[in-house]
């Protein structure tokens, strides 16, 4: 029969967090201005160089001032309404959302020489052709589950554009 043997386990002390480092955390939380972060980020600086914070907490100090700094120097916007007819544009990796009450979503194909269309409605016409349905489990998302896929001609698109709504993602390259 074996017996089991328990090593010994070093415990590092966790070195405790200084008072300043802890209120200057609070202050990052809290802070609504560019101004002030750049305040708070000059004050680590002072405490460090004063002996108060450890240089640990000046690293973490920094990558959070500076990500707070960041986030303020770009708001995240809100989503656009979609009131009239027309091609609504957004850029995800800018902030930007998706428009509301669009009643399309379009994205050019490969070539493009002509649109897909995404939309609950049923469309008909010259330039329209119809692809399929989408089920639930077909996307990720069921967002889209019954909604109608089209493959749609620049003409055909110039005259979606003036009756309907339409939301259409530009990414970045």
């Amino acid at each position: 029969m074996g017996k089991i043997i328990q090593f010994p386990v070093d415990r590092i002390k966790k070195e405790q967090e200084s008072n300043g480092y802890r209120n200057l955390i609070m202050l990052f939380e809290v802070a609504d201005t560019v101004a002030s972060c750049n305040f708070y980020l000059e004050s680590a600086e002072y405490l460090f160089k004063e002996g108060n914070i450890t240089q640990r907490e000046l690293y973490a100090l920094r990558r959070i001032g500076r990500q707070k700094r960041l986030k303020l120097a770009v708001p995240e916007q809100g989503p656009v309404k979609a009131e009239k007819p027309g091609t609504y544009t957004y850029t995800p990796e800018m902030g930007q959302r998706e428009p509301e009450g669009c009643q399309m979503e379009a994205h050019r194909s490969y070539y493009s020489n002509h649109f897909f269309i995404d939309t609950p409605l049923t469309l008909k016409g010259r330039g329209i052709k119809f692809i399929r349905q989408y089920k639930p489990g077909d996307l990720l998302t069921s967002k889209k589950d019954g909604w109608n896929e089209y493959q749609v001609t620049e003409l055909a698109f110039e005259k979606l554009k003036g009756q309907y709504a339409i939301a259409m993602e530009r990414c970045l390259d």
